[in-house]
């Protein structure tokens, strides 16, 4: 995070309370804004398959939607008792508005991008060749 904090509760929101199994966004539903993790553990799946958990709080999920106006690319289940920041703004407000949000916003996609082509080049590397 960057040295310079944001105020989470500045940004249009609201908190939602998730019980274990819940499911908090499904897979093709249409975006209607970004989350932030407060407490607890969001699996992140594709399809039936499990491709993240997320338990870092101050985490943004929900993002590509969000940014690219796009349906949810994946489902969100709460893994146990979570609280989420439903954040609603338009990305245009959020980089005029929350710049330091904005900033965090494009680290944590980078970071997933490094992450996601890393898993795959060590996946790939573990593929015998004929």
């Amino acid at each position: 995070m960057d040295s310079q904090m944001y105020n989470l509760a500045d940004l249009p929101a609201k908190k939602e309370y998730y019980r274990i199994g819940e499911t908090i966004v499904m897979e093709g539903e249409p975006s209607d804004g970004l989350y932030v993790l407060l407490s607890g553990r969001v699996g992140v799946f594709k399809k039936d398959f499990s491709v993240a958990v997320i338990t870092k709080p101050g985490t943004v999920i929900g993002e590509l939607g969000f940014i690219l106006d796009i349906s949810r690319t994946a489902t969100l289940i709460a893994q146990e008792p979570t609280l989420l920041l439903h954040v609603h703004i338009s990305v245009d407000e959020l980089l005029a508005k929350y710049p330091v949000v904005a900033k965090h916003m494009m680290k944590v996609i980078a970071e997933r991008v490094v992450k996601t082509t890393e898993d795959w080049r060590d996946t790939v590397e573990h593929i015998p060749t004929l």
